[in-house]
C-alpha cells in the first residue's frame, strides 16, 4: 500500500516538474520575442536581424531612464563581441576560479563569456595578459571571430587575393575577410573592406545573423570575381586559340572553375595582368585566361602591327589606355627608357610595355638612334685561335668568372660579350675555362658551346618541348590535334640530333601535361643549353597560314642568341617546305621568357589552312618539319 502511495507522489511530482519546465521555457521564449527597443524602429535597415538575435537571448540592450535601448550605432565592443558569439554559437559562459587577463574581473557576467571565447579559439591575440574587452572591435579582428565562431572553411581562400582594394594578399586576415565575403557575411564599403575601422552593434547583428543562418546570408559571389568597372580596363585582346577555357579562378588544374570557351577571334576587356593570367569581363562578371593564349590590340581593336621606330623617353610618361590625356593611365615609365612605336595617333604613340600595349605622348620622347641588329650569318664566322675540343664564346656583358663553381664565391676577372674562353670541363650549370692564362667558373648558361670538333652537336644538352598534351590538345581540326603533331615532329627532330650526337630532353615523351612551369624546371633541372618549344598555329580566318618563330628578351642581351637560332630555324622550315614566311617575332611567352638560355617556340603552320593542315597530317612532310628544326639547330652549333 505504501508503495503505490509513493509511485503515485512521484509520477504527480514528474508531472509537475515538466509543467514547470515547459511553462519557464515557454515564458523565457515569450520574454525575450516581447524585447523591443526604443532605438530600433521597425524601418532599421537591421530590424529583422537584430529581432532574430533578441528571440536567440543574444542581445537583450539595457535601459536608459526606464527605456529599453540597444545602441545600434555605438561602436561593439570585443567584450560585448565575446559574449554575443558564444551565445550565437550555441555556447555557455565558462566558469574561471582565477581570470586569464589582467583586465577582465573574474565574477562578472562578461568574465565567462570572454574565457569562454578565449577557449574555442574565437579571439587571436593576447596583448600582453590582456583582453582589452572595452576596446572597439576591428573589422579585420571581426573577420577572425566570426569565421572561427561558426567554423566557416576557410580553405578555399588562402593564397587568393582579395576583392577589397584595401586587403593585399599578404595582410594577417586576408583569408578571414575572403572567407566572410565569400560566405555572403558582409560585401564591404564599395570596392573597400576597411580592415582598421570599427563595428556598429546594428552592423555586428547583421553579420552574426548571416554568419548564423542562411536566411539572412548576401547573394554569395563567384570567388574571385566581383562586377566589373569598365572605367578600370587597360586593354583589348584578341583569343589566338579555339575553345580557350574562360575560368572563375585562376586554377588550371580544376574544371569547376570553368565558366565558359571563347574561339580564336574572340575579344575580351582586360582590367589586370595577374602571372600568367588575364583578368577579363565576361558575361557581366570578371574572370581569368591563360595569357599565352591572347594577343594585344590597340584601342581600336587592330593588331598592333609591325614596329616603325624606336623612341626613348626624354622624363617620365604615362601609358595611357587610348590616345588621350583623359584615359585611364596604365603606369607610369621612367625617363630614358626606349620604347617600340608602332603606329603614331594624333599626337601619341602606340607602344608596348611589359607586354601591355598603350599611348605615349609623342612630343614627350625623341627617336633612339638605330643600332645595329643582330643578323644572323649562314656562314659560320672564324673565332680567335685558341686550343681545345670546345671553345666558348661570351654571349652578355660583364660575365662573372669565379674562383669555384658557385654564384657566392670571388670573382676573379670579367669576360665581355664576344669574347672566347677554353672550355675545359663542365658541370651540371658551371663550366671551367681558360682565358689568357688564367682558370676560374662561369655560368655555362651564358656561353655559346663550340665545339672545335667534326661534330658541331656533339654533347651538347637540348631541351625539346612538345606543346600542350594530355588534358590540353591546344588546336583541334577535326580528329588532329596540335599535341600530337608536335609530339610526331618532336620525337623526330629528337632522334636526328642524338644520331649527331646531342644530349637530347623532351618535356614529355607521351601524351602527357606537364604545365608551363614544370617545362621550365624540367630544362633547368637538365642543363639544358639551348630550348625549342614546338607548336601549331590556328586562326578564325581561314586563309591565314605559315610559318612563324618567336623569341623573348630575357637577362642582358642574350636575346640575340635567340634570334640567331630562331631564324635559323624558321627560314629552314619555310624554304625546304614552301611555307609562307610569317618571320621571326618578340612576344614574352612564359616557356621562353622564363629561360636564361636561348629558348625560341616555333609555329609550324595553321592546322586552320587547308594547305598548312595537310602538309602536318603528311608524314613525308612531317619528316620535313623534323628535318628542317635539326638543320636550324645544326646552323645555330655551326655558327662561331
Amino acid at each position: 500500500m505504501n508503495i503505490k502511495k509513493i509511485s503515485l507522489i512521484l509520477c504527480v511530482l514528474f508531472i509537475s516538474a515538466s509543467m514547470f519546465t515547459i511553462h519557464s521555457a515557454s515564458v523565457s521564449a515569450a520574454t525575450n520575442s516581447n524585447i523591443t527597443f526604443e532605438d530600433v524602429t521597425k524601418n532599421h535597415p537591421a530590424y529583422e536581424e537584430i529581432n532574430y538575435l533578441v528571440s536567440l537571448g543574444v542581445i537583450q540592450g539595457y535601459f536608459v531612464n526606464g527605456k529599453r535601448v540597444f545602441g545600434p550605432n555605438n561602436n561593439v565592443t570585443r567584450g560585448q563581441a565575446a559574449k554575443m558569439v558564444v551565445v550565437a554559437s550555441g555556447n555557455k559562459p565558462l566558469v574561471v576560479n582565477k581570470s586569464s587577463f589582467s583586465d577582465v574581473t573574474v565574477g562578472t557576467e562578461m568574465s565567462g563569456y570572454i574565457e569562454r571565447a578565449v577557449q574555442l579559439g574565437f579571439f587571436d591575440k593576447n596583448i600582453k595578459g590582456e583582453f582589452l574587452p572595452n576596446k572597439a572591435l576591428s573589422r579585420g579582428e571581426m573577420s577572425y571571430v566570426l569565421t572561427k565562431a561558426f567554423n566557416l572553411d576557410t580553405s578555399e581562400y588562402e593564397g587568393i587575393n582579395s576583392p577589397f582594394t584595401d586587403v593585399g594578399i599578404t595582410h594577417e586576415y586576408v583569408k578571414y575577410i575572403n572567407t566572410i565575403y565569400y560566405n555572403g557575411i558582409t560585401n564591404g564599403t564599395g570596392k573597400t573592406y576597411l580592415p582598421n575601422s570599427t563595428v556598429t552593434r546594428s552592423q555586428f547583428s547583421l553579420f552574426v545573423s548571416r554568419a548564423k543562418s542562411e536566411k539572412y546570408r548576401l547573394e554569395l559571389p563567384v570567388k574571385g570575381v566581383t562586377v566589373p568597372d569598365t572605367s578600370q580596363v587597360i586593354g583589348l585582346v584578341k583569343v589566338t586559340t579555339d575553345g580557350l577555357n574562360i575560368r572563375k579562378s585562376t586554377d588550371s588544374a580544376s574544371t569547376t572553375n570553368i565558366v565558359g570557351k571563347v574561339n580564336t577571334g574572340g575579344k575580351l576587356s582586360v582590367y589586370a595582368v595577374e602571372g600568367n593570367w588575364l583578368k577579363v569581363s565576361y558575361k557581366g562578371a570578371y574572370a581569368y585566361i591563360f595569357k599565352q593564349y591572347a594577343e594585344f590590340l590597340d584601342a581600336d581593336g587592330n593588331a598592333l602591327g609591325a614596329v616603325e621606330k624606336e623612341v626613348t623617353t626624354k622624363n617620365a610618361v604615362n601609358l595611357y589606355v587610348k590616345p588621350t590625356s583623359s584615359a585611364k593611365v596604365i603606369s607610369t615609365i621612367k625617363a630614358n627608357v626606349k620604347l617600340p612605336v608602332y603606329k603614331t595617333v594624333g599626337g601619341y604613340y602606340l607602344t608596348q610595355v611589359n607586354g601591355l600595349p598603350g599611348y605615349v605622348v609623342a612630343n614627350s620622347t625623341t627617336d633612339t638612334v638605330e643600332e645595329e641588329k643582330p643578323n644572323p650569318d649562314p656562314d659560320p664566322g672564324t673565332p680567335p685561335v685558341t686550343s681545345g675540343d670546345v671553345l666558348g664564346r661570351v654571349t652578355v656583358a660583364n660575365l662573372n668568372v669565379r674562383s669555384q663553381s658557385n654564384s657566392t664565391s670571388a670573382v676573379l676577372f670579367k669576360l665581355n660579350k664576344g669574347e672566347y674562353v677554353q672550355v675545359n670541363s663542365i658541370s651540371g650549370y658551371w663550366a671551367e675555362i681558360s682565358y689568357n692564362g688564367q682558370t676560374g667558373y662561369v655560368h655555362k648558361s651564358y656561353l655559346k658551346l663550340l665545339n672545335q670538333t667534326a661534330k658541331p652537336l656533339q654533347n651538347r644538352v637540348i631541351i625539346l618541348d612538345p606543346g600542350h598534351g594530355g588534358k590540353d590538345p591546344g588546336t583541334v581540326k577535326g580528329s588532329v590535334s596540335e599535341k600530337s603533331i608536335t609530339l610526331k615532329v618532336s620525337t623526330q627532330v629528337k632522334q636526328l640530333l642524338e644520331n649527331a650526337g646531342a644530349k637530347v630532353y623532351m618535356t614529355r615523351t607521351g601524351d602527357t601535361y606537364p604545365s608551363l612551369q614544370d617545362r621550365v624546371d624540367f630544362t633547368q633541372a637538365n642543363y639544358g643549353e639551348i630550348f625549342v618549344s614546338v607548336h601549331v598555329n590556328s586562326a578564325a580566318n581561314t586563309s591565314a597560314q605559315g610559318t612563324e618563330t618567336y623569341y623573348a628578351i630575357s637577362t642582358g642581351d642574350m636575346y640575340q642568341e635567340d634570334i640567331d637560332l630562331a631564324t635559323f630555324v624558321n627560314n629552314q622550315i619555310v624554304n625546304n617546305l614552301n611555307m609562307k614566311n610569317r618571320g621571326v617575332k618578340q612576344e614574352q611567352y612564359y616557356v621562353i621568357r622564363n629561360m636564361v638560355i636561348p629558348s625560341i617556340l616555333v609555329e609550324l603552320g595553321f592546322l586552320t589552312n587547308t594547305e598548312d593542315h595537310n602538309k602536318m597530317t603528311n608524314d613525308q612532310y612531317v619528316n620535313l618539319f623534323a628535318e628542317s628544326i635539326y638543320n636550324g639547330i645544326l646552323q645555330y652549333y655551326k655558327k662561331q
